[in-house]
């Protein structure tokens, strides 16, 4: 059992971090600071300019990104629905005269509402959209022919050893 079972995310290694390189030699030794830190080369992937497997090297885990919505989307579901009952309870014993006048509409309503705006934020969050910058930024150092490495972390304390390992250029997520 791995330590983000009780998360929505469902990817192994669901903190990344990168930095730019203006030569492969650079990168390398980048490269080589990281796994000297116990980062195994495993996790380190090196994207090189005009890269055809960028997006597999970036974001390799796309089954995890795939559980990570599921995952996401069912316990916010569920916990949406929950709280819009438990709203609309209220509401429909100590509320507006409209609620109480109506329970059946009142219940309905609400936990729909509530289930829908759990559903949405599930989706911001299991979507990832802190990924984006990263991406963004080995996408155009790729383009304007830099090296990027990037260290695909399993937790925190990974992702700050990597970080230390990297300089001033590091995008953390």
């Amino acid at each position: 059992m791995s330590e983000h079972d009780g998360t929505v995310l469902g990817e192994s290694y669901p903190h990344k971090i990168s930095a730019e390189f203006d030569s492969q030699v650079a990168a390398e030794r980048g490269a080589e600071s990281l796994e000297s830190l116990g980062i195994p080369l495993a996790q380190i992937r090196i994207v090189q300019p005009n890269d055809p497997d960028m997006a597999k090297k970036v974001e390799p885990e796309t089954q995890g990104v795939a559980r990570s919505l599921i995952k996401a989307h069912v316990r916010f579901g569920v916990i949406g629905l929950v709280v819009g009952l438990a709203v609309a309870g209220l509401l429909v014993t100590v509320g507006p005269a409209l609620t109480r006048s109506s329970p059946v509409m009142t219940f309905i309503a609400v936990s729909f509402l509530f289930a829908v705006l759990a559903l949405l934020l599930a989706g911001a969050v299991a979507l990832r959209p802190d990924h984006d910058v990263l991406i963004e930024k080995a996408r155009m150092a790729k383009n304007e022919g830099r090296w990027t490495v990037v260290a695909h972390c399993d937790s925190l304390e990974q992702q700050k050893l990597a970080q230390t390992a990297m300089d001033d250029t590091t995008q953390t997520l």
